[in-house]
């Protein structure tokens, strides 16, 4: 105990333990920081290929699409909207994984996923957050009169729909694409709808149910509601044509920031077509449309969802004008 040289450690000793654990330190950092951009890297890619996937199907000349994404681990995909000028949705992934946590990042923090991939051209109704393994994807044109473009719905497996006593044409519309987490019952037999799903409910049996479809029939729509309101939660989802879909599957900032892009977009297109009629004239095809559709550009232009009930006549005011002619402008 009287040797104290016996507790001495050299300075080379010392200095190379102080050099040893930072090593080890940035080395964990290192690690960490690999892990985590790892992670935004992969959880980037899946969004941009998810884009690519939905390419095919939209909907195009047909009434409607379907397909379907599958997924090794659960996935987020979070749908944010921008309706300045003709817009753009923005997609975002967040991959569950081993490295860090299911949902937090290496070193603490929540999981944003990664890049957002901007989507110019397409309009993607869902909840602002969907997540799951099985991914469904179906589309449906919108005519507001003329095809405006096509809109995508998406959910997951986690989300179960339960249709219950929809019109016929909605009925073997859903029947048809055979979309996994979408089921029809009549009022008869909807004890049959799953645990925990969705229920929607059309005409006298809505009110009663998760959501709820109001519409009407007026233009020889064969039962369709061709216009008409949605409600969810107490909020109201003004829709017109295949806008109903969109307003039982999206959040209301999605919907009402996608109709928003769609009402510019029909505008932007209206105006297309009225100098298109100027050259229908000079060409000896007369054209009587230019006013009507200058009129309605004007109305859409900064249309919001409270206007889609309005507006719609006067889309289908102009659709009857367009039947009238002798050279159909579109």
């Amino acid at each position: 105990m009287k040797n104290k040289k016996a507790f001495e450690i050299s300075f080379t000793t010392l200095f190379a333990i102080i050099v040893g654990a930072a090593i080890l330190v940035l080395a964990v950092y290192g690690a960490m920081k690999i892990g985590n951009n790892q992670r935004f890297t992969i959880d980037t890619e899946i969004a941009e290929k998810i884009l690519i996937l939905t390419d095919p199907l939209q909907a195009g000349f047909a009434e409607g699409r379907h397909g379907e994404m599958e997924f090794k681990q659960e996935t987020r995909i979070n749908n944010f909207c921008d309706d300045a000028g003709f817009g753009k949705n923005d997609i975002g992934v967040s991959t569950k994984s081993n490295i860090g946590g299911d949902w937090v990042l290496v070193g603490g923090g929540v999981q944003t996923g990664g890049e957002r991939v901007p989507v110019y051209n397409k309009y993607i109704f869902s909840r602002g957050k969907v997540q799951g393994k099985q991914f469904y994807v179906f589309s449906k044109p919108f005519y507001f009169p003329f095809k405006v473009s096509d809109l995508i719905f998406l959910t997951s497996n986690n989300e179960q729909f339960c249709f219950i006593s929809p019109p016929d044409n909605i009925d073997s519309e859903l029947g048809g694409m055979g979309i996994p987490n979408i089921k029809v019952y009549d009022a008869a037999n909807s004890s049959a709808c799953p645990i925990n799903s969705t229920r929607v409910c059309f005409g006298s049996g809505a009110g009663s149910c998760n959501v709820n479809v109001y519409g009407t029939c007026t233009t020889n729509c064969e039962g369709t509601y061709d216009e008409g309101y949605v409600e969810k939660k107490g909020i109201r989802y003004n829709y017109a044509n295949s806008l109903m879909y969109a307003a039982i599957f999206s959040e209301k900032d999605i919907y009402d920031c996608n109709v928003r892009r769609l009402m510019y977009r029909a505008a932007r297109v209206s105006e297309v077509f009225a100098e298109k009629t100027d050259l229908m004239n000079a060409r000896g095809c007369n054209s009587k449309m230019k006013a009507d559709l200058l009129t309605f550009a004007g109305f859409a232009m900064n249309a919001t969802e409270k206007n889609v009930i309005a507006l719609n006549q006067v889309a289908k005011q102009v659709g009857s004008a367009q039947d009238l002619e002798l050279c159909g402008v579109w």
